[in-house]
């Protein structure tokens, strides 16, 4: 049947409702396209009767929430292309224009304006008849061909209730080796890096090539980290692609793999495609380059990005891995080359493997359990990701025979051959989980794959959640490390960076694990995952919806008008790379719809607000709230009616004032404010309370005199501190060993120039990592934080000291690891007593960042036994020079040591 073309396509929905006749009506919406324009009009004037506050939308609101999923539902039928198309478009014709009639009525249009004293039974009535219209047709059609191909609409994600035998505690028996093991990757590697370094002078691509779980990346950051390598090439750069990339995204993580990323970010983004483009074939213009695409999955990454990358025909290299060969075969693919093919393990290798992941590099296999390990690894079929997942379970359970029996035989029916092997073992491995680790482990199917997740943030989330056990006398981020721990520990999760002063800094999870998390949530109920406009258009909200992640633009977020009232988390993560975020100037529909979340992330939409909305009070059960808003200035007093709140974390472009009512909020744990947050102070007693569950707090701006010392101690078992000193006076005096919990402190100042001539600065004793900028403080002062006994990481840039002259204290940094020195202008870096060796006793990593007048260095330092690394970056050509002779040093001091010097122009 032909489709009636319609004269009136421009009309208005109220235009279209105003003729009151629905023959009319369906006759003009006939059109598909004006059909799905005329049901997104409806379903979004809907949406707007619901964000009312209005006692006539209350009375109504079951009606109006029934209606707005059957028009949802309506609306993914028409998105779909069926051979009873015309027909069945013709009766949501019918359908749509009756819904019409009554969303667009002059009675629900005073209601959106406001007028809501009336009467509404007639209404009532229509709503009525017209659900039961809709249900009609939905009997009509349920088992046809167009509801099976619908998305699976059912998304209940109710989450499964504990088991009142399940144990919190974390897993009895050894803990696994978390650290990573290679085996059998030796003569790999060796193959690979000979390919890179000898051979034609041309650009080509190395493609390592195997199926999922084979250990590719393994391997090419084997050769990546390779000595051999390093030294061969002038750059080398590393991204990952995945499925599914963003062009701009994956530029700017090519151009920020080898710098501090933090300062060059925010640069990026600002940049188009194009300007990045020839920013990245500008680094590499003129020098050997190495650079690694991991887990490519369509050679269009390449047709994209291959003018970025000069043939100067001195060697340069690049690396794909890939599940597929064909992704830079030599005959398709410019500078292609043969695919590197890697293989299953042997039996023996993998034997080799689970042994080591289970009783580590120095330990045996018991004799006992020596033939039932061989038994199981056999099992696994050569593929890593397999053999170290079982090993994760292995490893915590009992080392008795008759269990590792149980588990043999629980394994082996499980059987099935290649690639879904590496599914079954994670099968398996879940299964072993205990309770409150399947919950953490499914959390990371909420963010993206292969998303580098900050550990800390992971953490405040799970602690938020409640899926973190409250233990007396412990904190909940201490028994949250535990969780997380374990998990890597069990070969589930994997380090991304491990902080400075110890733990795990970001953590990510194997693509495939990956995968198996968003089946695992979704046939669980625990969460739901919405990736674009799609599957955010089509999606029918179930009741109870518990958890929702979305990873679509802001502006398909806003188009998609969800209606989740139930919702207790809504995760917000913008596709849009750079600035082009949305700008939203009302967020009114969050307080009216949302009222039972516990965890709020919006940081992908940037919210143009000045001051965060007072309705902000309606969210009673928050304890995780997370914006984007660039303008923000203000944060308003009704903010401590939200008792429950743990973490607030503001992104703004503005120094942020709190209110004074921050202090009556006794389960605040954690506060991050961009560029700066201000925390009113009384001096009275009885007036203001301590925040003493704080555990992270920045940045915080402050004086750094008696009236900052006073405030810092309403915050006594802070663990995290970042201070910016408000003051430009030549004078500092804070007094800070009262915060006798702190690990962590940044002090820095918006640019004293100029030497400090009075400072009086006490840390507290267990500091371990400092790092201090812009501060000005005397290098004779410098002896304050020299004897600070805990301290392990110190950094100082950008004039932290001021002098010319820094002269170390015998017997001084007596626990220093990391050092890092960043734009000072010293000339003379010396010790007190040049025949002692009292110095820098466990020193592992010196950084040097823009250092240009330095003559000198301590000459202790070619005699430090415990020094792994010195990295120098853009500094002057003396600065290179001492180096080399501390190099030196330790050759003679020590032989062939293992001291590493990266030097970067």
């Amino acid at each position: 049947m032909m489709m009636t073309k319609i004269k009136i396509l421009g009309s208005t929905p109220e235009e279209l409702a105003a003729s009151n006749s629905s023959a009319s009506l369906h006759t003009a919406v006939m059109d598909e396209r004006i059909l799905n324009n005329f049901n997104d009009s409806l379903i979004g004037r809907l949406w707007e009767l619901l964000c009312c506050s209005s006692s006539f939308v209350d009375s109504m609101k079951d009606e109006m929430q029934t209606l707005y999923a059957e028009l949802r539902f309506l609306r993914s039928i028409l998105r779909e292309h069926h051979a009873m198309m015309d027909e069945q478009n013709e009766k949501i014709g019918a359908l749509l224009g009756e819904a019409g009639i009554i969303i667009f009525s002059p009675t629900l249009s005073r209601v959106i304006e406001g007028e809501v004293s009336f009467s509404g039974s007639t209404q009532v009535l229509d709503f009525c008849d017209l659900l039961a219209n809709i249900k009609h047709f939905k009997d009509q059609i349920s088992g046809s061909s167009t509801i099976q191909s619908l998305p699976n609409s059912s998304h209940s994600l109710r989450a499964p209730e504990v088991s009142q035998t399940s144990s919190r505690m974390l897993s009895k028996g050894k803990m696994p080796i978390a650290r990573e093991i290679m085996v059998g990757l030796d003569d790999e590697a060796a193959k690979v890096i000979e390919r890179l370094i000898w051979g034609s002078e041309q650009v080509e691509i190395v493609p390592i090539v195997g199926m999922a779980g084979l250990g590719k990346t393994t391997l090419a950051k084997k050769v990546y980290n390779n000595i051999s390598v390093t030294c061969h090439f002038h750059i080398r750069l590393w991204c990952t692609v995945s499925q599914e990339f963003n062009m701009k995204s994956l530029l700017i993580q090519i151009l920020c793999s080898n710098e501090k990323q933090s300062r060059m970010d925010e640069e990026l983004k600002k940049l188009n495609e194009h300007a990045l483009l020839e920013k990245l074939r500008q680094r590499l213009l003129k020098n050997r380059y190495l650079l690694v695409f991991d887990d490519v999955w369509d050679i269009e990454v390449w047709n994209e990005l291959r003018t970025a990358f000069p043939n100067d025909k001195n060697g340069s290299r690049i690396i794909f891995t890939s599940r597929f060969s064909n992704v830079a075969s030599d005959s398709k693919v410019q500078y292609g080359g043969e695919p590197h093919y890697l293989h299953p393990l042997s039996e023996k290798e993998s034997f080799e493997l689970l042994q080591k992941k289970v009783f580590g590099e120095e330990e045996e296999c018991p004799q006992a359990l020596h033939e039932l390990g061989m038994e199981i690894a056999k099992k696994c079929r050569g593929l890593p990701l397999a053999l170290v997942v079982v090993a994760g379970v292995l490893a915590t359970i009992e080392h008795d025979i008759c269990v590792w029996e149980e588990f043999a035989e629980s394994f082996t029916l499980t059987m099935v051959s290649g690639a879904d092997q590496c599914k079954k073992s994670l099968e398996l491995s879940f299964e072993h989980l205990p309770y409150h680790l399947k919950e953490c482990l499914l959390y990371f199917a909420a963010f993206r794959e292969d998303e580098k997740i900050g550990a800390k943030k992971l953490m405040c989330l799970w602690i938020a959640e409640g899926f973190v056990e409250i233990i007396e006398g412990e904190k909940s981020e201490d028994v949250a490390e535990k969780y997380l721990m374990d998990l890597i520990g069990r070969n589930l999760v994997m380090v991304g960076k491990n902080r400075s002063i110890g733990g795990v800094k970001t953590c990510y999870i194997h693509d495939l694990i990956f995968e198996f998390c968003k089946g695992k949530a979704k046939e669980k109920k625990f969460l739901q995952v919405l990736r674009g406009y799609d599957e955010l258009s089509t999606f029918n909200e179930p009741p109870n919806l518990p958890r929702l992640s979305i990873c679509s633009s802001g502006k398909d977020f806003m188009k998609s008008k969800l209606f989740c009232p139930c919702l207790s988390t809504l995760l917000f993560f913008d596709a849009t790379p750079g600035y082009n975020k949305l700008k939203l100037l009302n967020i009114s529909f969050l307080f009216c719809i949302y009222k039972h979340l516990k965890v709020l992330n919006l940081e992908g939409i940037n919210l143009m607000l000045k001051e965060l909305p007072a309705e902000v009070e309606s969210l009673l059960c928050l304890r995780y709230l997370a914006l984007r808003a660039s303008e923000m200035e203000f944060i308003p007093p009704s903010i401590a009616k939200l008792s429950h709140l743990e973490t607030f974390s503001l992104n703004s472009d503005e120094t942020v004032s709190l209110p004074d009512s921050i202090w009556n909020m006794k389960k605040l744990r954690h506060v991050h404010v961009e560029n700066g947050v201000v925390i009113p102070f009384s001096s009275n007693d009885n007036v203001v309370e301590n925040l003493s569950n704080l555990d992270t707090l920045s940045t915080l701006e402050l004086y750094l005199d008696k009236e900052g010392e006073n405030l810092l101690r309403r915050i006594p078992n802070v663990r995290q501190l970042k201070i910016f000193n408000c003051g430009k006076q030549n004078r500092v005096c804070c007094n800070m060993s009262r915060l006798e919990c702190l690990e962590s402190l940044g002090l820095g100042d918006y640019g004293f120039l100029g030497s400090r001539e009075h400072v009086e600065l006490s840390f507290p004793m267990n500091l371990k990592k400092l790092s201090l900028g812009n501060l000005g403080l005397p290098c004779s002062k410098m002896s304050l934080i020299e004897r600070l006994p805990n301290l392990e990481v110190l950094k100082l840039r950008d004039r932290a000291m001021e002098g010319q002259r820094w002269e170390l204290m015998e017997g001084g940094f007596p626990q220093l690891k990391v050092l890092t020195l960043e734009y000072e202008s010293i000339e003379k870096w010396i010790e007190a007593d040049p025949d002692s060796y009292d110095y820098f006793p466990c020193l592992q990593r010196l950084k040097l960042f823009g250092i240009f007048n330095l003559k000198m260095m301590p000459a202790c330092l070619g005699s430090t036994p415990t020094l792994e690394t010195i990295q120098v970056a853009h500094c002057g050509y003396g600065v290179k020079s001492l180096v080399w002779e501390i190099e030196e040093a330790q050759e003679d001091n020590y032989g062939d040591v293992n001291l590493k010097i990266i030097i970067i122009d």
